[in-house]
């Protein structure tokens, strides 16, 4: 019988060839799948799963924006807004997204309304883990010689009167379980003054020192407490002044990215604080804010 031999080692080489692929692929597939698993092992740091988190705010700009990113990260929400008609769409399209959610019209400038959106977040979760507050005002634009002490006395009643009371009530809480984190929403005006904002600044600059304190107070509770401090973002509460040539163009030439912020860039700098992945972070305020710090 007659063999071509040329042709045998041709085939032979071919199959060889073909085995080599194969366990490229094999080795390639296996680092892949260890890569994978070490991410997995990585992300869990940041998985918000099991958690129940109140947002407040939520019903429009940053904390619809951090409300949305949480139900992504697996938490269940608590929203907490003046708006109820607003807050019970965000509320639909969270739990849409498969994530339970729970709209609670509240004013945060009241402490009956506070203690009362809190008591119904435990009357519908056993827990309090995460708590953001959001919820604020700049309602005037004025020098502070022309500023009406009503004027003054509503900014801080709502942003620095209102967090402290939050962070009361739900710090209490978390002490008793063990632990939670605490986000409260400053800005860059708690370290930079804005002209003709001066109630504004003083609550933002107040809530940046009562972050600090909380820290203190509850770090031997497991309960830390940190701030993010954006910018100007593209949200409503600056939309008057975005839409003021002279000021938006001051505002960018300040900024050196060049740009306003998007609600949606806070939220990586929230999930971070509200995750794990912070367990050794407490007292300290993280500035989303497009370079404005670094002049």
């Amino acid at each position: 019988m007659f063999v071509n031999l040329q042709n045998a080692e041709v085939q032979v080489s071919e199959e060889l060839k073909k085995w080599k692929i194969v366990a490229k692929l094999t080795v390639n597939l296996f680092y892949l799948s260890m890569c994978l698993y070490r991410m997995e092992g990585f992300m869990d740091m940041f998985s918000l799963t099991g958690k129940t988190a109140i947002v407040t705010g939520a019903s429009r700009g940053i904390g619809e924006a951090i409300a949305k990113g949480f139900a992504r990260a697996g938490a269940d929400l608590i929203l907490v807004s003046r708006n109820r008609v607003v807050l019970e769409k965000v509320t639909r399209e969270i739990g849409g997204a498969g994530r339970k959610a729970f709209p609670i019209a509240a004013d945060i400038g009241v402490p009956e309304d506070i203690q009362r959106a809190v008591d119904a977040a435990l009357e519908i979760f056993p827990r309090i883990d995460i708590l953001v507050n959001n919820a604020g005002i700049s309602p005037v634009l004025k020098r502070a010689d022309q500023l009406a002490l009503n004027e003054w006395d509503e900014i801080l009643r709502v942003n620095l009167t209102g967090t402290f009371l939050f962070c009361q009530a739900v710090g209490k809480v978390m002490i008793e379980q063990g632990g939670g984190k605490v986000i409260n929403m400053v800005s860059v005006g708690a370290v930079v003054g804005f002209p003709r904002q001066v109630g504004y600044c003083a609550t933002k600059g107040g809530i940046l020192q009562l972050t600090k304190v909380l820290a203190l107070d509850w770090a031997r509770f497991n309960v830390q407490v940190n701030a993010i401090g954006p910018s100007y973002l593209e949200t409503e509460l600056t939309q008057g002044m975005r839409g003021s040539k002279a000021i938006s163009e001051n505002l960018l030439q300040r900024t050196p990215m060049g740009r306003f912020g998007k609600p949606e860039e806070v939220v990586g700098a929230a999930l971070y604080l509200a995750s794990d992945a912070s367990s050794y972070v407490t007292g300290q305020t993280l500035f989303v804010d497009g370079g404005w710090l670094a002049f």
